[in-house]
């Protein structure tokens, strides 16, 4: 007898599962990888099939085959309990080995505790993966009140953040015109003006983006070309980042800013040199 899963489709064998997601070649891996990127940004205690299937715009059955041969390689883990799936701990290894390529976060984590311990509030630093917005790093203030925001992994629109509405405004115009064409009609516009803004401001203010009755100010972290590969916000309630407090808060972040931006830079120079 045939087993099947919890909506009703058909299980396969896993050789041939395995067979199917291979004979796609490129289109599986690019499934697999959307299939990896919506969990990532999905809720802590994991997704659905038919919430996977929907968000992806996969049939049920081609999901379900996918995040078979993904939780065969521990990329993805399924809860028997919970019938979700969630990011798999192979992908912590993997990221880990990544991450010594690319010492972002040392690099920065001076700047982040300066600003940390010089305005008291809730400070986070995000970067770019493609069209996202990810939270790489957070440090609390010195103050009690702490604001729940983006938990360290949370995966976000670039357009849809603080962070990445700053970064878009650093990025090249090839990169980011595709993205607000993508947007509403009615949207459109409204990214263009607060991309220029940033642009002409150095900084964004934002009200209540991602966490209601909040204020986030994010400045930009640039290579030495100019364009983003991080930003720095610092987050906290409307009554605390007040409007008396936002010029001491603006020069600490554009201070911490400039210092991150300059660790970086100081690290490709030294790079370009050990390979010259």
């Amino acid at each position: 007898m045939s087993e099947h899963t919890e909506d009703g489709e058909q299980k396969l064998p896993l050789a041939q599962l395995k067979s199917d997601t291979s004979s796609g070649g490129a289109q599986a891996i690019h499934r697999a990888l959307h299939i990896v990127r919506v969990l990532s940004a999905g809720p802590r205690n994991g997704m659905k099939l038919i919430d996977i299937a929907e968000a992806t715009g996969l049939s049920h059955p081609t999901a379900y085959r996918i995040l078979r041969a993904l939780e065969e390689q521990g990329l993805v883990e399924r809860s028997a309990d919970s019938r979700r799936y969630v990011i798999g701990v192979e992908m912590v290894w993997l990221g880990l080995r990544a991450a010594q390529r690319f010492p972002l976060l040392s690099l920065v984590a001076p700047a982040l505790s300066t600003i940390a311990n010089g305005v008291g509030d809730t400070v986070i630093m995000s970067v770019r993966s493609g069209i996202y917005s990810v939270c790489v790093e957070r440090r609390n203030g010195k103050l009690p009140i702490r604001v729940t925001s983006a938990a360290v992994g949370a995966r976000m629109p670039l357009q849809a953040t603080p962070a990445g509405l700053t970064m878009l405004a650093y990025m090249p115009d090839r990169l980011v015109e595709p993205i607000i064409a993508a947007a509403d009609a009615d949207e459109q516009n409204g990214l263009r003006h607060q991309i220029a803004s940033v642009r002409e401001r150095g900084h964004l203010v934002s009200e209540g983006l991602t966490v209601r009755d909040t204020r986030a100010i994010t400045a930009p972290v640039r290579d030495m070309a100019g364009n983003a590969i991080a930003a720095i916000s610092v987050i906290g309630t409307r009554s605390r980042l007040d409007d008396g407090r936002l010029p001491h808060i603006i020069d600490a972040l554009n201070a911490g800013s400039r210092e991150a931006s300059e660790a970086i830079w100081r690290n490709a120079a030294m790079q370009a040199r050990d390979r010259s």
